[in-house]
């Protein structure tokens, strides 16, 4: 273990300003929703809300099934899933950036040929991911007894948060294990935890409502996933019931069998190498890989590009899959519940649908969220580029606008291809059953059109006009803003100013029977004056800003 010490306080150093930036984010929403809610609502609004998220099916996958009309009960359910997936994901982020990132980089190479043990490394990672979610869930349980939340349930909420976050650590240090670089490590363990978000959604979808509409019992998909073991433990039920800590005891064997796998492939693995070995390349490059209309490789873009593009259309099928399957079954789960079908009518005639359709455009609005990302994420890989080969690109016949233009196309077919798979497989499963929606898919999928230009070009000018951000800011304007838009109705009328700031909040809704575009046309008009910037900034700046 010689020099653990001193990597534990390197690593330490290197993620100080990203752990408050993640800090912020986490413990802040949950700090602004509770004082918002408590604020905002009272006994009477805090019923109507959970008869609302017991009623909705589409609202248990996305927020969870509540346990209760108290403020702790209603908040966690409003907002804790959210909270674990986004500590999930800081963690395997964590993970991956100190230990295969650092072998791509040749950093822990370097660190190798020092005085410093076999293990050293691994266990600073180990130690400093330890701290790290132990500040988290420390912040968490500080702010929920300062709002007046009670301490025993509070405690427990973040004990299953950390526990949460150290399981999606040894995920992403696997992930590094078995995957030859940083950025499919990342995509492979970000897949995990978005998956113990979806199957405890699942879960909760089809889970049994009370008669007095104040709780919600999960089914047992909600087992199958580490968020969901939180979810069962109700940390803040109403009496007569009480939390119930014998779910996160499930946590335990989750982490002994990890570790296990990780310190087993890393006690045999050589520096560098991964489980999953890349393939060797061909001896020459197609035609289709060099210069085109564009001026630029576009084919070499879309060359690099393509795993990334085959991951999410992999994520939009599997998501339509469930919805296809899952939206009848939420649909037939009222009739044994007269109370929570009568209020699920009653919302479908406000707003012009049925139980079906609002349930798929709820799941819809995932897919809009992963179609942004899709679009983002080869604009965002420019940067790379540019650092990594820009003087070698640039000395040949390419021109700089063009090299841009040939990043965004892939941006473009992977986000057309997310929202396109989604509706087919949907369409399908649905008509298989006889339920025929495919014009109401197409709506739905419009609608985020509008959505997607804009974060295509925000990517766009991050890398013209602030490269040195784009590993995290794009990352933070969609996730912040979309959660902004998410929770900002639950802080109350003050916090509607912020609402408005989202662009997930200007989003025509496909349910009206006639949609409000005006929103949408100013996310395209924003989305071209981005644009036309970001090709004239990017033109003019040197490759080494």
């Amino acid at each position: 273990m010689s020099g653990a010490g001193l990597l534990l306080a390197t690593i330490l150093r290197r993620d100080r300003g990203l752990v408050v930036i993640w800090v912020v984010g986490i413990v802040g929403l949950w700090a602004a929703g509770t004082a918002g809610l408590g604020a905002a609502f009272d006994e009477q609004a805090r019923q109507a809300l959970v008869a609302l998220l017991a009623a909705q099916p589409a609202l248990l996958l996305l927020r969870g099934a509540p346990a209760g009309t108290e403020l702790g009960a209603v908040m966690f359910v409003s907002t804790f899933n959210y909270l674990a997936v986004m500590l999930g994901l800081m963690m395997t982020f964590f993970a991956v950036r100190h230990s295969r990132g650092d072998e791509d980089a040749g950093r822990a190479e370097l660190v190798r040929g020092a005085a410093v043990g076999r293990w050293a490394p691994l266990a600073a990672i180990l130690v400093a991911g330890a701290i790290e979610i132990a500040i988290v869930a420390a912040l968490f349980l500080a702010v929920s007894v300062a709002l007046g939340l009670p301490a025993g349930p509070s405690a427990l909420a973040a004990v299953g948060l950390a526990g949460v976050g150290a399981a999606a650590m040894l995920v992403g240090l696997l992930a590094a294990q078995a995957l030859p670089t940083s950025r499919g490590a990342n995509g492979a363990a970000a897949v995990v935890v978005s998956a113990w978000f979806l199957v405890r959604g699942v879960g909760d979808a089809l889970g049994e409502a009370s008669a007095d509409l104040t709780r919600v019992t999960p089914a047992w998909p909600a087992w199958l996933s580490p968020i969901g073991w939180v979810g069962l433990a109700h940390p803040y039920a109403d009496p007569p019931w009480e939390p119930d800590p014998t779910p996160l005891l499930l946590l335990v064997p989750l982490l002994a069998v990890l570790g296990a796998a990780v310190a087993l492939v890393e006690s045999r693995r050589e520096l560098g190498e991964s489980l999953l070995r890349s393939r060797r390349g061909r001896g020459t490059g197609s035609a289709a890989l060099g210069a085109n209309p564009l001026g630029a490789p576009l084919g070499l873009a879309l060359r690099t590009t393509r795993g990334g593009l085959v991951v999410w259309v992999v994520v939009a099928a599997v998501l339509g899959a469930v919805a296809g399957r899952l939206a009848p079954a939420v649909a037939s789960a009222l009739d044994d519940n007269p109370a929570l079908r009568r209020l699920v009518q009653t919302l479908g005639q406000e707003s012009g649908t049925d139980t079906e359709g609002i349930f798929l455009t709820a799941l819809a609005g995932i897919v809009g969220v992963l179609a942004c990302a899709a679009a983002m994420q080869p604009v965002l890989r420019l940067r790379h580029e540019e650092l990594a080969h820009g003087e070698a690109v640039l000395a040949a016949s390419v021109r700089r606008s063009g090299w841009l233009a040939s990043h965004l196309v892939p941006g473009v077919v992977a986000a057309l291809l997310t929202l396109a798979v989604f509706a087919a497989v949907v369409g399908l499963s649905l008509a298989s059953s006889g339920d025929d929606r495919w014009s109401q898919l197409v709506e739905i999928q419009v609608t985020h059109l509008p959505l997607v230009a804009v974060y295509l070009a925000v990517a766009a000018a991050i890398v013209a006009f602030v490269p040195a951000a784009v590993l995290w800011l794009g990352w933070l304007l969609l996730i912040g803003l979309m959660l902004v838009g998410e929770f900002a109705p639950l802080f109350g009328e003050d916090w509607e100013w912020v609402q408005d700031g989202s662009p997930f909040h200007w989003v025509a809704n496909p349910l009206d029977a006639d949609p409000d575009w005006t929103g949408s046309w100013w996310m395209l008009g924003i989305a071209a004056v981005l644009l036309a910037a970001a090709f004239v900034r990017f033109s003019r700046r040197d490759v080494t800003v």
